[in-house]
């Protein structure tokens, strides 16, 4: 130690601050810890593991996330917590200024060495000779420091003690990842979940107030985003008005945040926390902050973002990198970033402050072109038999086989859906319906049934507004299939009647014959059989006139189905095995499997029983490489059913199970009609 530095640590050593063995108290700076904490025992049990292992790894800890998600009461009450074993003392510095602007660090330090008892008169100038007196004066103490809201790695840097005895918690706005060469350890602190923001407002307003009014209380919830800030804001509204209900309050704020003047104070602290953060970003990464908060979901890919705003990719990424830098947007798997849903709000509105109506929309259905080109490739792996009537564009397919495909929907489809309510709410009728045609291959393997109803009845009318009647007679056909499969045939035979008429007023074969052989389901579902087969051959013919053989396969086989219901097995036999030749060669494996399905029920009922188990088996592992719950549903129900039959319990049991548990998952009525179990 040099000479200044002895002479410091001595002067503080006969102060307040307090010298090891002299048994006084060290100074008690942070502010003091305020109710219960909620939520955060993951994040304390973090920390204390941090001061365990001090001796290996420096105690240098970064917490890190958005503002007002708690990160100083977090700090605070763990400080508090550990208050003993600090016994020279708890040291804050606030790292801001009002603005948001840095405090210069010799400002900062000359505030701690006059905490620690050092004479100002013996402080060092300059931040260089400054450091040095402190690192010197809190070598072999015990000591906490809280840094709170910092603004850059470099103004932390000059601050850091050298003793492994001092513990300093970083809290900040930015990640401070650079702090990672000080070897800091990095800790995020996530939104609180919906039951802590409960329990956090249980605490403040009592339990009997949330749960006279459950819809409010989760309003409330959700608006908050589960910020601790925004909920103690609340929080201490409803307190202070004991009887204003909270279905008023959730109404009041939810406007308030979209409002930017006349806020209540306590209100403005809230929106202060984003304001300070915003008015600190590069023009770029303002404008992708903006753009993010118009995108239909919370998570986007760079690549989406970077093809909507018409920018290289290497430009977005690093207004990506500001961005996440101020905690304004987070890391998402596949190459995505994600924005927290208060964030999101924040965007919007500013978005709709600062950029024209114009600008917005096209950002907007910008999102939309983009997700339903790459929707369209999709399906074209997903169904790639079906005729359409928009095609996908010519530029090269981004994905690449089938399994991509259907991945990418699966993970994507939330973002899917709100941009196709995105589109719904703007009118913009042309991708409402491409939405709704590109979406069949999907929902005929994965079959969510409500929300496709919702869907198509909405691209029904998109149809008409845009004048393709071909196109809504397609979409009313899908809606009538949705519906017979849910034993709706009233509506199902309703929308396959208007179908069958917009194809025979337009003299299209294609849309009579889909109609007719939809027709035949329904009729099928309600068990007039004759009439389903009627209806199937009449569909045949059409695809036959066509020269559709796909179309031809398909009826044939829906005829097998039915002739063997009706007891007629050669004929039934001859058609099926017709329509299993014909898929096979033209490469559909889903449709050879359930021609081979219905085959294999015959051959079962004939004592065939092995070739039988052999086409299901088959069948089976075809489906299941294709990743179609819905199909590999029906073929277990097949091979379940057999099994019991055969007197094979527990593989019925097995198979019937995992069926049963299929169609739940994609809200198939046919759950509820297996048996529970093998022998019921």
């Amino acid at each position: 130690m040099n000479e200044p530095a002895k002479q410091l640590s001595a002067t503080a050593d006969t102060t307040t601050g307090g010298r090891p063995g002299t048994g006084a108290a060290g100074p008690v700076q942070i502010p003091a810890a305020a109710g219960d904490l909620v939520g955060r025992e993951a994040v304390l049990e973090r920390l204390d593991e941090i001061w365990a292992r001090r001796g290996t790894r420096r105690p240098l800890v970064v917490l890190n996330g958005i503002g007002g998600v708690g990160k100083t009461t977090v700090a605070v009450h763990w400080l508090s917590r550990r208050r003993a074993e600090f016994p020279h003392g708890l040291l804050y510095a606030n790292l801001s200024e009002v603005d948001g602007s840095p405090v210069p660090p010799e400002n900062t330090l000359h505030g701690l060495l006059t905490s620690l008892g050092v004479a100002a008169e013996d402080i060092p100038s300059g931040p260089v000779g400054r450091a040095g007196a402190f690192r010197a004066i809190t070598a072999g103490r015990s000591l906490a420091l809280l840094l709170d809201d910092a603004v850059s790695a470099a103004q932390v840097r000059v601050l850091l003690p050298a003793a492994p005895s001092v513990v300093v918690l970083v809290t900040s706005r930015r990640r401070l990842a650079g702090l990672g060469i000080d070897d800091a350890t990095l800790v995020d602190l996530e939104p609180l979940g919906p039951g802590a923001s409960a329990r956090l407002l249980d605490t403040a307003i009592g339990a009997e107030r949330l749960a006279a009014e459950p819809a409010a209380a989760g309003s409330i919830i959700a608006t908050c985003g589960g910020l601790p800030l925004a909920l103690g804001v609340v929080a201490a509204r409803l307190r202070a008005r004991p009887l204003r209900r909270l279905e008023r309050e959730a109404r009041t704020y939810a406007r308030y945040l979209r409002e930017a003047n006349g806020l209540p104070e306590d209100i403005q602290d809230v929106q202060a926390v984003f304001d300070v953060t915003y008015a600190d970003l590069p023009g770029g990464a303002a404008r992708l902050y903006r753009v993010c908060g118009l995108h239909p979901g919370p998570e986007v890919a760079i690549e989406v973002l970077a093809a909507v705003l018409d920018s290289p990719i290497d430009r977005v990424e690093d207004d990506v990198e500001t961005l996440f830098d101020a905690n304004l947007l987070a890391d998402a798997p596949d190459d995505r970033v994600k924005q927290h849903e208060l964030l999101r709000r924040d965007a919007r509105v500013r978005a709709e402050r600062e950029d024209p109506a114009a600008d917005r929309e096209a950002i907007a259905r910008g999102f939309a072109r983009w997700y339903l080109a790459r929707a369209q490739h999709a399906d074209d792996l997903i169904h790639p038999h079906r005729p359409r009537f928009a095609r996908s564009s010519s530029s090269r397919p981004p994905f690449g086989d089938r399994a991509a495909a259907v991945a990418w929907w699966r993970r994507e489809l939330p973002t899917l859906r709100a941009t196709f309510a995105e589109a719904a709410r703007n009118r913009w009728d042309d991708e409402v319906w491409q939405f709704c045609e590109a979406s069949w291959g999907y929902f005929l393997h994965h079959r969510d049934y409500e929300s496709w109803l919702s869907m198509s009845v909405t691209g029904v009318a998109a149809a008409q507004r845009c004048d393709r009647p071909l196109v809504e007679a397609r979409l009313r056909a899908q809606l009538g299939f949705a519906y017979a499969k849910l034993h709706r045939y009233d509506e199902a035979v309703t929308e396959n009647l208007a179908a069958l008429r917009l194809g025979e007023q337009a003299g299209d074969d294609q849309t009579r014959a889909t109609a007719l052989s939809q027709l035949g389901r329904a009729a099928r579902g309600r068990g007039t059989l004759s009439e389903a087969l009627g209806f199937y051959r009449q569909a045949v013919a059409l695809q036959a006139g066509l020269g559709n053989d796909r179309g031809v396969a398909l009826g044939r086989r829906r005829c097998g189905e039915v002739l063997a219901e009706l007891g007629r097995t050669p004929e039934a036999i001859a058609e099926l095995e017709a329509a299993a030749r014909a898929m096979s060669e033209l490469g559909d494996a889903n449709q050879h499997a359930r021609a081979v399905m219905a085959l294999a029920s015959i051959r079962a009922r004939q004592g065939e029983h092995h070739a039988a188990e052999r086409l299901l088996s088959a069948g089976l592992e075809v489906v299941r490489r294709l990743d179609s719950p819905y199909y590999t549903a029906e073929l277990l129900t097949a091979l379940g059913q057999f099994e019991r039959d055969r007197g094979r319990d527990q593989e019925a049991r097995h198979h019937l199970a995992e069926a049963r548990a299929l169609y739940a998952s994609i809200g198939d009525p046919r759950a509820a009609e297996l048996p529970v179990a093998g022998g019921d």
